[in-house]
């Protein structure tokens, strides 16, 4: 009978052990993006518009450095701007720094692993339903704002291989 009760708190252990094991190291998923603007694929768009992007959660400071405007795809020249957050670090303000070229195309790229205040990767699968699409290497010719992607580090980058989620409008 010892047997059995030694087998059974060996399987017991395992499993418990396994358990905690099993767990992922990467951070939680979490809120995602509310809402964005210009919206995606808008035709007719300012020159003098802001990118507006909302988010669900309080965001980490400094997430900012994670969003670019391009010209044309995402393989285009990124336009410099400047970025704010509102006082609950819920939605952040961009404007570029001169006005856009009128009747011109323009990508919103948002890194893939933005982080929220609460240290929760922001969860992107469902931004595809909001116009989006996602940014991989290919995409990128393999060079982000002139830099190899190897050096964009891990919020630009997520574990299936995406760069972020690309938002697209054209000017009026």
């Amino acid at each position: 009978m010892s047997g059995k009760v030694q087998l059974f708190g060996l399987v017991t252990l395992t499993t418990v052990l396994l358990a905690a094991c099993s767990s992922s190291t990467a951070p939680p998923k979490s809120g995602s993006l509310a809402a964005i603007t210009p919206a995606p694929n808008a035709t007719g768009v300012s020159t003098t518009t802001s990118i507006v992007a909302t988010f669900s959660q309080p965001m980490m400071p400094e997430m900012e450095q994670y969003v670019d405007l391009h010209v044309n795809g995402v393989d285009g020249q990124i336009l410099p701007m400047g970025c704010t957050w509102n006082g609950a670090q819920t939605t952040l303000t961009c404007t570029p720094d001169n006005p856009l070229a009128g009747n011109a195309p323009y990508t919103i790229h948002l890194g893939a692993s933005m982080i929220d205040q609460d240290g929760a990767v922001i969860d992107m699968a469902s931004w595809t339903s909001m116009g989006g699409q996602w940014a991989t290497s290919g995409m990128m010719g393999g060079m982000h704002g002139g830099m190899p992607l190897g050096s964009m580090g891990f919020a630009w980058k997520d574990g299936m291989g995406h760069y972020g989620m690309l938002f697209s409008f054209t000017t009026n």
